[in-house]
């Protein structure tokens, strides 16, 4: 017999599930992908994190110490135009910084000033990120978020959901009027890394490092990196971009790419000790037609694009063959949104268990829309860990859900 609940009896927290099993099956083959710092799409998804962080940080300072309703998960980037040789280059038409989303843009009827928070946010991200561009010059800001009120809001509803992004009086807030889930959502998480992947995000990790760039000036940030292991035999790909200012030839180029090759294969034969690794890199580069991986900027600001969502997951990585989730975790707001709360929970469980127990394991949270954020709908864990223990930890680390919010606004948890 099937039957059907209703509002506020539907809101309910469910048993924590383990399930005693190896938490993946077919680890014979891996494919994993690693999109840089420097990438558009983590671009996007870095600039989304950072807009709801400083956004957060002023509300909490101007609001009452409350974090008022936003999202900025669905920032876009449109790569600009741009004349490049070797020795140098510039931007001849600007990148485009495009901003969807939803904002609170007045609190008790006083106008919060979010156009400058908006613009020094990413003004301070071009400067440390991309000081060699003018962001006066080649970054222009289109700003489309809006104030409108969801479905859900009729013109009888009353409390926080009454006056969204214009809250009326203190406490009449979406998120602290009561905790609960903003939507349906499922976030996924799993530990340990296997060597492979620790090795593809330590990798990129190092080329991105600021005392590579001291030895480099001409290495950029986008980088990608896509490897494949069947057995003990690994393949990677990884494309790295020059900075044009800095590379004054073709031969000053190849030279600089057989050096940081080198210390990529270096790098890999630690980390893959028994493993036999072919390293291909810039394979779209033809001397004879001048196609060569330079930029302006070290990064893909002309004619890429760039969209929240679509780069890495909250590990660092994408991983073809592991448990995940697409859920776009940048930008949403940090003090209720499932999607990128649980996100976090998840691979906090996932570690803990790894840490505590030494066993390997995968966790599943699913909410509910309405439901008590610190009591999921459902929550699945697959391990051999012991089921007590593991029950331990996630009540635990469901109990601290508030302390997610305060690391997010106090900078620990920005995407970079």
């Amino acid at each position: 017999m099937a039957d059907y609940l209703y509002g506020e009896t539907a809101v309910r927290g469910g048993d924590v599930d383990v399930v005693s099993a190896l938490p993946w099956a077919d680890q014979d083959t891996e494919l994993i992908e690693r999109k840089g710092v420097g990438h558009p799409d983590s671009i996007c998804d870095a600039l989304a994190s950072l807009l709801s962080q400083a956004y957060s940080a002023h509300t909490i300072e101007h609001c009452d110490g409350q974090i008022l309703h936003h999202q900025f998960d669905k920032v876009m980037l449109i790569g600009g135009r741009t004349e490049v040789d070797f020795g140098g280059g510039r931007f001849v038409e600007p990148i485009r910084i495009v901003l969807s989303g939803r904002v609170s843009r007045t609190y008790l009827g006083r106008d919060l000033g979010v156009t400058q928070v908006v613009e020094d946010a990413l003004r301070g991200f071009f400067a440390e990120r991309f000081p060699m561009i003018d962001f006066d010059e080649s970054v222009v800001i289109s700003d489309f978020l809006t104030s409108h009120a969801g479905p859900g809001t009729i013109s009888g509803s009353s409390g926080s959901i009454a006056n969204m992004f214009d809250p009326v009086e203190k406490g009449a807030v979406r998120g602290y009027e009561e905790l609960v889930a903003n939507d349906t959502s499922f976030c996924v998480a799993y530990a340990p890394l296997s060597p492979l992947e620790q090795a593809v995000l330590g990798l990129e990790g190092h080329l991105a490092a600021a005392e590579t760039h001291e030895r480099h000036p001409w290495l950029g940030t986008d980088i990608k990196i896509m490897a494949y292991r069947n057995g003990t035999e690994v393949d990677l790909t990884a494309c790295i971009p020059q900075i044009a200012a800095h590379v004054h030839s073709y031969d000053e180029y190849k030279r600089n790419l057989d050096v940081i090759c080198g210390e990529i294969i270096e790098r890999l034969q630690v980390h893959l000790q028994g493993h036999d690794v072919r390293l291909s890199v810039n394979t779209k580069d033809r001397e004879h037609t001048k196609n060569v991986y330079l930029t302006v900027s070290g990064a893909s600001l002309s004619g890429d694009i760039g969209v929240v969502g679509r780069g890495n997951r909250p590990n660092g990585l994408i991983t073809a063959r592991r448990p995940m989730s697409l859920e776009g975790t940048n930008g949403k707001n940090p003090r209720y949104y499932a999607g990128f709360i649980y996100a976090v929970c998840a691979k906090r469980i996932a570690n803990r268990i790894h840490a505590e127990t030494g066993e390997a394991n995968s966790v599943e949270i699913v909410s509910q829309n309405g439901g008590s954020l610190v009591d999921p709908w459902h929550t699945r864990v697959i391990t051999r860990a012991d089921a007590d223990v593991v029950r331990e930890i996630v009540a635990q680390e469901l109990a601290d859900i508030p302390r997610i919010t305060d690391d997010f606004v106090s900078g620990k948890l920005l995407n970079h």
